[in-house]
Order: structure tokens, then sequence, then C-alpha cells
């Protein structure tokens, strides 16, 4: 029996006991979704080549133009600001750049343009404190997307700092709307996220409220077992960030360390292979930190990341999210794990870029 034929089957089973409309439900996603792409061919690297800087040049130079057509093609499915295609590209291209590799600089224009008018629609929602899509979460990777641009002050930055002053709970972190791992889901990424963006753009009227709010926020972290990966990560950032003077933030970075596998790589969980997202975000926040590209445990991250990379320049990571849209092709490769394969890119560039 043809798997066609076997779909019919069931949904001829199914409305014995379904409601019709339900069928039509299920029909209409079949008719929406659209077969996830398989990753590119690894290609391989020579055995004993090393990790110099001609080698990750290279690197950074296959994956470069797929990140920026990816980032360039969202906003004509979308006109919401995201951190997938916005913050962490930006991040790519900032970081890549620093190290002379060629990047499309009206592309990163476009990307702050397209941040600041999505912010700018929701002034009333931010100044209130309510009704922003994505909750602190998304207003602070917008302000990490505008701080990566060199953004000056504006209405638009005071009104974000506003919303996060009015939205931390009561324990001093903040959350997004949903839990969409690993991108959304951890408390430890809103709450480093919110305290940069505070730092680089409260208002002189602002700083005092802001300050009480990063100690009570300093507190929690200082306080607060991290998880997965992505917490220990952040949580040991957000110390750097806060110049924590305490024996915490050694802890916090021998937890990061103390996770590196065999293959060089980091997983997202424990229970999770390594790839090139949890790989990628680990290596460049160890660098900023201020670990040194010659350690060991670094170099065997890039080692890891080289040898991963698709011959196409990207890096595919499966998602684990389920999907709360409508699928729509970007362009990127990978099909529907392209919102996370394309994030991974963006953090394995960002810590191939700090390679020096």
């Amino acid at each position: 029996m043809s798997s066609k034929q076997t779909i019919r089957l069931s949904l001829s089973l199914l409305a014995v006991f379904l409601p019709l409309e339900m069928i039509a439900n299920v029909r209409a996603q079949q008719a929406q979704e659209k077969p996830s792409t398989a990753p590119a061919k690894s290609e391989p690297r020579p055995k004993g080549s090393g990790n110099d800087s001609k080698t990750i040049a290279a690197a950074l130079d296959r994956a470069l133009p797929l990140l920026q057509q990816a980032a360039a093609n969202y906003p004509k499915h979308r006109q919401c600001f995201s951190c997938h295609h916005q913050t962490l590209p930006m991040l790519a291209l900032v970081t890549a750049k620093k190290q002379r590799r060629a990047i499309d600089e009206k592309l990163l224009q476009d990307q702050t343009e397209f941040t600041r008018k999505s912010f700018q629609k929701e002034l009333n929602g931010l100044r209130s404190g309510k009704g922003v899509g994505g909750k602190a979460m998304t207003v602070a990777y917008g302000l990490w997307a505008l701080r990566l641009a060199d953004w000056k002050s504006d209405e638009i930055t005071e009104a974000m700092v506003t919303y996060l002053l009015k939205t931390q709970t009561e324990e001093g972190y903040w959350t997004g709307q949903v839990s969409r791992p690993p991108l959304e889901e951890s408390y430890f990424t809103a709450t480093v996220l919110a305290i940069q963006g505070m730092k680089r753009y409260a208002t002189d009227k602002q700083k005092s409220s802001t300050e009480a709010v990063i100690a009570k926020a300093q507190a929690w972290l200082t306080t607060t077992a991290a998880k997965d990966r992505e917490d220990k990560v952040f949580k040991l950032w957000g110390l750097s960030i806060l110049e924590d003077k305490t024996k915490e933030i050694a802890s916090a970075r021998q937890a990061v360390l103390a996770d590196q596998r065999e293959d060089g790589g980091w997983g997202q969980t424990d229970s999770m292979k390594s790839d090139a997202y949890a790989t990628g975000q680990t290596l460049f926040v160890l660098r900023e930190v201020g670990l040194d590209s010659s350690d060991k445990a670094f170099q065997r991250g890039v080692q890891f990341l080289l040898q991963t990379q698709c011959a196409d320049g990207s890096w595919f990571v499966k998602t684990r999210s389920l999907p709360i849209q409508t699928y729509f092709d970007n362009g990127d490769p990978h099909g529907k794990d392209q919102f996370i394969s394309t994030p991974a890119t963006a953090w394995a560039i960002a810590a191939l870029a700090s390679d020096g």
C-alpha cells in the first residue's frame, strides 16, 4: 500500500470518531506542510589540518552568503522582529567584519531599520509594559540588535527600557511569552540580555530605576541554579557583564567548560548530541568573558565547528520546538529546521570570528 493510500485509509477511520472540522484541519495541515530538507553533506577536512587562520577565513566566507540571504529574505515573509533572523545574523556580520571578512553592509543597515520600525509600532505597549509579542525576551533581543548596530538612544530605546522596568518578576528575572527551546526558553537568556540592554540604553531619568532592577537580577543570577546549556552559558555571561567579584563566576565558568564533549562540541542538553548552536554560542561567550582563543578547550570547539560545517556553508541543527506558525520557505537550507539552523550558523560564525 502506498503512503498516500495509507493516509486516505487513516482519515477514513478517523472520520468514525472525529468531527468533520478536525479532519479538515488535518488535511489543511498536510497541504501546508513541506518535507524537511535533509542537511547538506558535510565537507570533510583533511586529517591533521589545524585551526589556522586561512581555514577559518574560508569557513566564514562559505557561511556568510547563505546567512545573509536568509536574513534578507525574512522581511519578505514576516513584518515582525525576530531573534533568529535579525539579532543573531547581525551578531555574525558584526563579528565577521571585525575579522576583515566581506559582509553586506547594506543588509546590516536594513536589519537595523527593520528592527527599529518593528519596535516603533509598539511604542504604546512598550511604555505601558503590556501587549508586546514575545514579551521581555523579544524586547531584550531587540535592544541587543540595536546595540550591535551602534544605534543611539532615542524614544524607541527609552520605551524598550521602560518595558523591561515594568516586566521584571518578583524573583528578579525576565521571561518570554512561550517556551520554544532553545531560543525562547531560558530565563537566564532573557534576564542577561535585559541587563545588557538597560546598561546600554537607560536614560539619565531611568538610571536609578535600572540600577535597582539590575541589582535584583544579579541576586537571582547568583543564587539560581542553571539547568541546560543555554542557562549555564548566559549565567556566565551575565555575571561577567555585572563584573561579579564572587566565587560564583569561577564556578559558572567551570560548569560551562566541564560540559565539553569528547568531540570538542557542546550539546543543548545533557541528553542531546553536540551541535553548532550550543557549541557556537558557548565559544562566543567564553571569548566574551575572557577565555584566550589559544585555550585547548576553545580550539577543540573550533575544530568541531569546522568539521561539522555543511558543504553549502551552513550548519544543520534539528529543531525540537513545536511549530506555532504556518511554515514558509524562507530560502534557507534545511527546510523546517531553518529557524534553528540559521541561528546555529550565526553563532558558529560569531565563534569562529572570535578566534584571534
